[in-house]
């Protein structure tokens, strides 16, 4: 099935958020796509909290108590606003946190397609597993998307040279600097200065309560570039794969669920595999938006706090930039979560390769006019270019390392 109409047929079945019918009717259809391109694929089924949105306007909520309650009860208030500050760090570091816990728990699935198991450990054959990775849910529209605040944090991460905070690392700012505000009142702090300090905290933990809770409730939209064409060029790039199969790598396919809760599937599916996946023999590969612009490597990424992608894959990208100028490729400073965001936090080696227009944007991004009509083929062929190239140097670069560590040290001289 051609990448367009692998788009299409996503979106036509509605309104695909995490844990819905509509989630669980694409899923089908990924398994029988791939079924049709000659790859064995199941579907693994699993529980999540998917409202990240939800869970972090508690967390906000909470910390606006946590600092009422200080003026009177430092203590209290204090403890409070600790909790918040603690659940939203250990939310980003494994997905699981109190405010996921006061959400509602669906049924989400991935779609599998793993390599020739017959074929025994890849490992000991000196062959690598490349996991290609995309979400097919469907993320919500809300304010925070729209144009204009869109472009004003594109205009912030431009004038920062792309190292600006991700959007929940202020929120986890607001949180520490009412802490220090509790911790100051505890300390015997009274009077107009510290009323005045915890203004701006509390100012931007109602504006971000707000927005979360609006963004929480509002549809989903028909997200045909983020992430249904990341997913047809996932399914393009295994098949050519297929076709002409890497003679280091053993090809295996994620298609994740519940990706924008905060990659949620493919969290779930790196744990359930944790003994068999480990950063010596297994390399991810997540295809994020691709629906327009320019093809583009993350150097970095995460709304927290952003973590390099593994050096030596974004060296191979550089490379393949260099020596081919026309495809326009680049790297770019994410502050987001693309699809091999999970695998990075695991420590396995990881990059994500996709298209941004020319202000490091997905151009209509969970928006109503992300339709496949507006959806340019060219963007998309661009990024699966740079996906065919990117797995050609990582073929030959696991052969040059494995065939290095093969070869026996010479014993030394007799003296």
């Amino acid at each position: 099935m051609p990448a367009a109409d692998t788009i299409a047929s996503l979106t036509e079945t509605g309104q695909r958020v995490a844990g819905s019918d509509a989630e669980r009717r694409a899923g089908l259809q990924l398994e029988a796509e791939l079924r049709e391109g000659g790859r064995d694929a199941v579907i693994e089924p699993f529980w999540c909290r998917p409202n990240w949105a939800l869970a972090h306007a508690w967390h906000a909520l909470l910390g606006l108590a946590g600092g009422l309650v200080a003026v009177s009860d430092a203590t209290a208030g204090g403890l409070m606003v600790l909790v918040a500050l603690l659940s939203v760090l250990a939310d980003a570091a494994t997905g699981i946190s109190i405010g996921r816990r006061l959400t509602r728990e669906r049924a989400s699935q991935n779609v599998v397609s793993r390599g020739d198991e017959t074929k025994g450990d890849p490992l000991e054959q000196g062959r690598v597993r490349l996991i290609l990775t995309a979400n097919y849910d469907s993320g919500r529209m809300g304010v925070v998307y729209r144009n204009g605040p869109r472009q004003i944090a594109a205009r912030i991460h431009r004038a920062t040279g792309g190292r600006a905070p991700g959007w929940l690392a202020w929120l986890a700012l607001a949180l520490w600097w009412l802490l220090a505000i509790a911790v100051a009142r505890y300390h015997g702090a009274h009077g107009t200065t510290i009323g005045l300090l915890q203004l701006p905290p509390t100012i931007g933990l109602v504006l971000a309560f707000a927005l979360l809770l609006e963004l929480a409730s509002a549809p989903a939209g028909p997200a045909a570039a983020d992430n249904a064409s990341g997913v047809a060029a996932t399914i393009a790039l295994a098949r050519a794969l297929g076709a002409s199969a890497p003679s280091r790598l053993e090809v295996e396919v994620v298609l994740a669920g519940a990706g924008e809760g905060g990659g949620i599937g493919l969290r779930c599916h790196l744990r359930r595999r944790r003994r068999e996946l480990t950063p010596e023999n297994v390399i991810v590969l997540g295809l994020s938006a691709c629906g327009a612009g320019s093809p583009r490597w993350w150097h970095s990424d995460g709304a927290l706090l952003p973590l390099a992608y593994h050096r030596r894959l974004r060296e191979l990208c550089a490379g393949i930039a260099r020596d081919d100028p026309e495809l326009g490729a680049g790297p770019h400073r994410g502050r987001g979560g693309t699809p091999a965001l999970p695998a990075r936090i695991a420590g396995i080696p990881a990059i994500a390769i996709g298209c941004l227009d020319e202000r490091g944007l997905v151009p209509r991004s969970h928006q109503p006019v992300d339709t496949p009509d507006a959806v340019d083929r060219a963007a998309v062929d661009s990024t699966l270019e740079l996906g065919l190239m990117l797995v050609d140097a990582l073929d030959a670069e696991v052969a040059r390392t494995w065939d290095a560590r093969a070869v026996p040290k010479r014993a030394p001289a007799p003296a």
